[in-house]
Order: structure tokens, then sequence, then C-alpha cells
């Protein structure tokens, strides 16, 4: 992405979103009997390619943060902080949102949960 082509907020916003439902479907579809449950996976994976290629049309990437330690030096907001002033070591537990990037630049910085280093286990 160069100078002249600027993402709207409208639009980093939008991706974030869709991000965010196709997530949420595949861990619904999980749930469902193997029948429904292929059907939701193969459309799930289409969608995510498509959202990969807008992304990579528009210079963009996205990031994702499970598992990285957490020292206040990432650019997702944790939203759990709180919950662990005193608590030691942390890692992302869980990616809420991911932080958009174009160019090294972060247009949306995103959203984490944070869990204790020595309690973390991935997937939950």
């Amino acid at each position: 992405m160069n100078e002249r082509q600027a993402v709207a907020p409208e639009v980093t916003s939008l991706i974030v979103d869709h991000w965010r439902l196709l997530r949420t479907l595949a861990r619904l579809g999980n749930q469902l009997p193997d029948g429904p449950r292929g059907r939701i996976s193969a459309q799930v994976r289409f969608q995510q390619g498509r959202l990969e290629g807008v992304l990579a049309g528009l210079g963009l990437s996205l990031v994702t943060y499970e598992g990285r330690s957490f020292d206040g030096t990432l650019p997702p907001t944790a939203q759990n902080a709180d919950d662990f002033v005193d608590a030691g070591p942390l890692i992302v537990a869980e990616t809420v949102e991911p932080t958009v990037v174009a160019s090294g630049q972060i247009l949306h910085s995103g959203k984490v949960n944070l869990a204790p280093e020595q309690t973390h286990v991935p997937g939950n």
C-alpha cells in the first residue's frame, strides 16, 4: 500500500468484524455433527481465503498473539489486565481482535485476553 492508498477506518473495522465472525462461526461449527460441521468448515476456509485475498490486495496483514508473552509492549489492548496486576509473567490466552498492519504501520491495535503464564492451556 502506498501513501496514496489510505484505508478508511470503516474498512479496517469491517475487516476486524469479518475476522471475528469467521472465528465465531468456526467455533460453533466444531460443535455440530459431522455433516454440517464439514459444510461450515469448508465455508469458513473459503471465506478466510477471500479475506486473505482482500488483505493482500490492500497491502494489509492481520496479527494474532495467542501464546506470546505479554509485557505491555505488544500493540493490542489487554481487556483483562486489571485481573492480573500482581500475577507475574503473563501470556496472551486469546486474541479477541487482531492487529491490522499496513507497511509496518498499525491501523488497528486489536484486543487480547491474558492468562498467567503457568496456567494457560492452548485452545481454551
